[in-house]
This record gives structure tokens, sequence and C-alpha cells, in this order.
């Protein structure tokens, strides 16, 4: 199947009949699934960005990371003793 653009939506001729459809509510209802299509594009796009981020992250993530997380939590829990203790 090919893959549709909103300019081959926007392109698209239909041949009108005697008993064929209202020319204007076809055009206005092509321009809602154009805007709604270019929407879908730059958000599926967005996304894409988003998962190669995060990917690239997970790959950059290595247990010196790790480590900074648990002696950051370790820190938080010392700094809630001492508060207690001061209490």
């Amino acid at each position: 199947m090919e893959r549709l653009t909103p300019r081959d939506i926007f392109n698209k001729d239909f041949k009108t009949s005697l008993r064929g459809y209202d020319v204007d509510e076809v055009n206005e209802f092509l321009d809602i699934v154009i805007k709604n299509f270019e929407d879908l594009l730059e958000e599926n796009q967005q996304l894409k960005e988003e998962m190669k981020k995060t990917n690239r992250g997970q790959r950059s993530t290595s247990p010196g990371s790790q480590s900074d997380a648990a002696i950051h939590d370790i820190l938080r829990r010392l700094e809630r003793l001492e508060q207690m203790m001061g209490q």
C-alpha cells in the first residue's frame, strides 16, 4: 500500500456525476483530514525522536550512574535521620 502525504490528499481529484457528492462538503472534509493527518505525522515524528533519546539514554546508563542514584538515596536517608535525631 502506498503511503499518503497531506499533499496527496490535497491534490486528489474526484469525478463528479449527476448524483455525485457535494464538492464543497467533500473539500471541507478533506481539509479536516489533511490537518489531522499532518498532526499525526508530527506527533509520530516527535515520538520517534523521544524514543531515540530514551534509547540513547539507556545505552549511556552505566553502573556508575546507578551508584550515583544509590549514593543520592543514602544521603537523603541520612538527612532524614539527622532531622529525626535533632527533634
